[in-house]
């Protein structure tokens, strides 16, 4: 046969659960595609593969499955299966230290030599995230090719895609194999006979004619429907017979076999792009996310911030230990939004910051000699044009914006390793509009995973999951609110006496008429010169003169070192001609993870609450103390007052649209207290709050009521 004759087929897999997922989504995926694939692929020697799987789940496979380790390692020594390298904690590239993406690499690369016995060639680019500036780290940490969707070439004019091709950057070679999203679409949610149909008319086309399907492994059974068709149904194995069926003109091959017997072309410089779909959520560039979403800017922002301190540690185990940390806070599924983003899911976020925060600890801890030890940092923690004030202690992390009126953004008690402001603000979406206008059924059973190019065709057997848009509960769209601010700590309102009410403030309908929510302060700030206490105080102060209420708020925050306790202080002052009545109220959302476990509630000594779980809503009178309780964490912060609080609390609650359909997630709790305000001209109040953390307070479930002596009934 003649050369021109031939198609040579790569199938490609990317394998990945990131930093934090569920234990049962690693088990659900293993049994239902990563498994079975192997299983199918060793019955059939002729068919050749690449794997790819992320240092997460090695190591998960290697404490939990070291069987299928075993079997792997076969099928690679026989020269079946090559397996693809990458970065180890699955980052995105771009966005971190070009030390980092090459120590990443080169640890995965030595992890699957350890495991496997072979050495990657290639590497996965996490979400197919390019920019030409990645060739040099990528081939300097030893690698040889990438992958990346042909609408990488589309972009700069190429159309028949049917090789390879060789960039550079600065002289590091590196070869780029462009991935085919027809045959994404193709595998496996159509008929075999059609797919082969569309590789049979690349017969011809150009000598040794090439073309690479590299797409997610959990579509091969982890993604809806599709187990029952790649293996009950038999897909996989109709598949990988037609392939031996037509192999005097179709050969599957892996990535190290085409580049020995075929040079790539070149050279070729691609822009920075994603997959198309990607390029649809992030509008057209990946790096918008930390734009769009200033949770995702903060925590990729402490990572910056968190690596420099690490970087100053001296070599050893401590600095070792500290980059494992800070690399698996770079696991890219938290820091942005689409179908497979994890931005919403509240424990990948609180995955991050928990690494983040150990590397933190590990940084600090060593460069300080004392046991109790208190800093200040001010700088442009964000990059937003506007400083930051950093209070860091032998116990907390805490970043406080004069720029918003003094609010707190980052309330992370080390610990426990957890950041209590790892919140999320209520955006709208475009699949919201979706949800309204469509007025979808709904929907418990399992929606599909992914990004749709097409509309749907008669006859498809599985839809992807950029089909599918089906709601996970009726009536979803209720829950569609929006925030006009962003929801963070220590954040201040005045109301007008008996003007707002709890429904108002859920809704967002009240107008701010001081004028004081998140406004401009100064700051001033006060260190202790007493070496054996040693405490800051960072006061800021707000004069409203714009609005319907002239005053003067001076917020006066103390913490000591070896503490885990923050004092706030509140002075407002009349500076009107009439009376000044209505409430201070200051808003804290905390997150919990879970709105709903019984082992996560509200307590109110003395008080019997009616529900006390984390997404209930309630209104309090004349509240003196406030716990808030997490068992998963062993955990307890307590609120007291100087005097009694009208206490508002309700859940934050997104819709977003994941792998399974449109859902509803808890973000979290809201707690909103107020003190009565009533100011003659030039007469001015004062208040105090202060917060304190507890691990093993002792009480891991939900009261079924209180006395007034605070016994469990």
């Amino acid at each position: 046969m003649r050369r021109n004759d031939q198609v040579h087929l790569i199938l490609a897999l990317h394998n990945h659960q990131p930093v934090g997922n569920l234990p049962q989504v690693f088990e659900d995926s293993f049994e239902k595609a990563y498994r079975p694939f192997v299983e199918v692929v060793s019955h059939y020697p002729e068919i050749k593969v690449t794997l790819h799987y992320s240092g997460i789940l090695l190591e998960w496979m290697e404490n939990y499955r070291p069987e299928f380790l075993e079997k792997l390692c076969q099928l690679v020594s026989r020269g079946q299966v090559e397996i693809m390298g990458g970065a180890y904690y699955e980052p995105i590239l771009p966005i971190i230290p070009d030390e980092d993406k090459i120590g990443q690499i080169r640890k995965l690369s030595r992890h699957v030599k350890d495991l496997l016995g072979t050495v990657p060639q290639g590497m996965w680019l996490a979400e197919r995230i390019w920019e030409p500036h990645l060739a040099r780290p990528i081939a300097s940490a030893g690698l040889r090719y990438i992958t990346v969707d042909d609408a990488h070439f589309h972009e700069v004019g190429y159309q028949d895609l049917l090789h390879y091709y060789l960039t550079e950057e600065e002289g590091w070679e590196l070869c780029v194999f462009p991935i085919s999203e027809k045959l994404r679409y193709l595998i496996p949610f159509r008929p075999v006979e059609e797919v082969i149909s569309f590789l049979q008319k690349q017969r011809g086309r150009r000598e040794g004619s090439l073309l690479v399907l590299a797409d997610d492994g959990e579509k091969f059974g982890a993604w809806p429907e599709t187990h029952q068709a790649v293996y009950r149904e038999r897909w996989l194995d109709k598949f990988f017979t037609a392939l031996k069926q037509n192999r005097d003109w179709l050969r599957p091959v892996t990535f190290s076999d085409f580049m020995e017997k075929e040079p790539p072309e070149g050279p070729v410089y691609i822009p920075a792009a994603s997959y198309r779909e990607m390029k649809q959520w992030s509008r057209g560039y990946w790096r918008n996310f930390l734009n769009r979403y200033p949770e995702s800017n903060r925590m990729h922002k402490k990572m910056l911030s968190v690596r420099r301190r690490v970087n100053r540690l001296s070599p050893g185990n401590a600095r070792e230990k500290a980059f494992r940390h800070l690399w698996a806070g770079q696991c890219n599924c938290a820091y942005w939004h689409g179908v497979f983003g994890g931005l919403y899911l509240n424990f990948l976020r609180s995955a991050i910051w928990e690494n983040l925060l150990k590397a933190e600890e590990i940084a600090e801890s060593s460069m300080h000699r004392k046991d109790k030890w208190l800093e200040t940092r001010i700088r442009d923690l964000d990059y937003d044009g506007e400083k930051e004030v950093a209070l860091v202690s032998d116990r907390f992390s805490l970043v406080f914006s004069p720029y918003r009126g003094g609010s707190l953004w980052e309330l992370s008690w080390r610990p426990s390793a957890v950041n209590f402001l790892d919140t999320l603000t209520r955006r709208p979406e475009k699949y919201h509009r979706d949800l309204v206008e469509q007025e979808l059924a709904p929907s418990l059973k399992r929606a599909g995973k992914g990004e749709d190019s097409e509309n749907n065709r008669e006859g498809e057997s599985v839809k992807t999951i950029h089909h599918r848009q089906g709601a996970k509960e009726e009536g979803l769209e209720k829950y569609l609110q929006y925030d006009n601010y962003q929801r963070g700590g220590l954040i201040e309102h005045f109301f007008p006496y008996e003007e707002v009410s709890l429904d108002e403030f859920k809704e967002g309908s009240y107008r701010d008429r001081a004028d004081l929510l998140l406004r401009p302060a100064t700051l001033e700030v006060r260190r202790s010169k007493d070496r054996e206490n040693s405490h800051v105080s960072l006061i800021f102060r707000r004069r409203t003169e714009k609005g319907e209420f002239p005053m003067m708020l001076k917020k006066e925050v103390i913490l000591e070192a070896g503490s885990d306790k923050l004092q706030v202080s509140y002075s407002l002052q009349n500076c009107g001609e009439n009376r000044l009545e209505g409430r201070l109220g200051v808003e804290m959302n905390l997150s919990f993870l879970s709105g709903y476990g019984e082992d996560r509630f509200y307590r109110i000594p003395g008080r019997r609450l009616e529900s006390g779980h984390m997404a209930s809503e309630g209104l309090e009178e004349e509240v003196e103390k406030l716990q808030m309780f997490d068992g998963w964490r062993n955990l307890s912060l307590d609120f007291h007052f100087s005097h009694p609080v009208l206490l508002w609390r309700f859940p934050i609650e997104t819709v977003s649209q994941s792998e399974e359909g449109m859902e509803r997630v808890y973000q979290q709790s809201l707690v909103l207290t107020q003190w009565k305000i009533k100011l003659e001209s030039g007469e001015s109040s004062e208040f105090q709050l202060s917060m304190g953390l507890r691990s093993n307070p002792g009480i891991f479930q939900e009261p079924a009521g209180v006395t007034a002596e605070g016994v469990v009934e």
